[in-house]
């Protein structure tokens, strides 16, 4: 059943009131026309929940604005939207077309600080995110009676003589729903093992953040990335945020995070007050397809932002990963399959339903 306006719906019923599907959910593909995104493709999707977001084609099939009910949920850098081909590779300089948005994709071989391995100069967090996707296709019908919509679209990343691989996406919600999956097969399409670096970084802000929200994670221990992440409590305070503050320099902690027998886990981002009533972000994902948290804690003047990022390997570049024995591979021919939920909680009850979920896998 298809639940809207607080009320269980069959198709039937349904289009007894409505001419198409469209005057109440849907997606709708549009491309922007201006400064550096112009020529980016994109997709609006509406849920008829509240929940409205946009898909990005144009840029590996993340997902840029996301709002519930009107609030917005994502952090926007400074750069806005970006074409692709505004990127530079080199050293830090992915933060020129980092859009920030609800998720921004890093991999497929290399996430984490710029490093050269084996010869080959990597920069910041990979090449992934600024590939636009082929074959893309949006989907919109009913099964059964849920009305389901599914956007799909497959990237490269490939080089003569080296690595070739595709990141395949499927980015899908429902009629009423308050949740987005995403669903990523990566394949190996060569006949040589690859590093697999991939990292989700989901990426909120204000007003959804503020001095008011704090993070649950099921985190069995957690890792300072550097000596800056330690100064001023860092390790104690990973799970608060403060007001905006000058000068602030980024914070990085390593979770190891609790999971159910089957590798189920979660992170969640949580404002007991937005004009007097809480708000919650839930990631739900498996710790065996995604081992490592990783959260980004920038709470600068204008560049106030929380990164809960997912990933296969800790984002500690591609040279320091190998150095490690920390690098995973792909194999030839090989594909890994990834799952991720975000669901947007208006429920006290549920939004409280969190921290004991949390301590429950802490203690697994």
């Amino acid at each position: 059943m298809a639940d809207y306006l607080g009320k269980s719906w069959t198709r039937e019923g349904l289009r007894a009131y409505i001419s198409d599907e469209s005057a109440i959910a849907g997606a709708s593909p549009f491309v922007f026309n201006d400064g550096k995104a112009a020529g980016v493709q994109g997709i609006d999707v509406y849920t008829g929940s509240g929940l409205a977001f946009q898909v990005i084609p144009g840029r590996a099939m993340d997902i840029y604005g996301c709002s519930y009910k009107g609030i917005p949920l994502q952090f926007t850098s400074a750069t806005g939207m970006t074409s692709p081909g505004y990127y530079e590779e080199p050293g830090l300089n992915w933060l020129r077309t980092f859009f920030g948005g609800l998720l921004s994709t890093c991999g497929i071989t290399n996430s984490g600080a710029p490093s050269t391995d084996n010869g080959n100069a990597f920069g910041l967090h990979g090449r992934i995110g600024n590939a636009g996707a082929e074959h893309v296709s949006i989907s919109q019908k009913w099964i059964g009676d849920e009305y389901v919509i599914s956007i799909s679209g497959r990237m490269r990343e490939a080089f003569v003589m080296g690595e070739n691989l595709t990141l395949t996406r499927t980015i899908s919600t429902r009629l009423g729903s308050n949740t987005i999956r995403i669903e990523d097969a990566i394949e190996n399409r060569g006949f040589e093992p690859q590093p697999l670096m991939m990292l989700y970084h989901f990426n909120f802000g204000f007003p959804l953040l503020s001095e008011k929200s704090r993070i649950v994670i099921p985190s069995k221990a957690t890792t300072p990335r550097d000596k800056q992440s330690e100064v001023d409590n860092g390790v104690s305070e990973c799970f608060e945020y403060p007001k905006p503050t000058q000068g602030y320099k980024e914070k990085v902690f390593f979770h190891s995070v609790g999971a159910e027998s089957d590798g189920k886990t979660f992170v969640a981002l949580v404002n007991p007050d937005i004009q007097g009533k809480p708000l919650a972000i839930m990631l739900r994902y498996n710790r065996n397809e995604l081992p490592q948290l990783t959260e980004w804690k920038m709470p600068g003047k204008g560049c106030y932002v929380c990164g809960l990022e997912p990933g296969t390997v800790n984002p500690i570049g591609r040279a320091k990963a190998r150095e490690t024995k920390l690098l995973p591979m792909l194999g030839p021919q090989e594909v890994y399959n990834v799952a991720v939920e975000l669901e947007v909680l208006d429920s006290i009850d549920k939004i409280n339903g969190l921290d004991v979920y949390a301590k429950s896998l802490r203690n697994s």
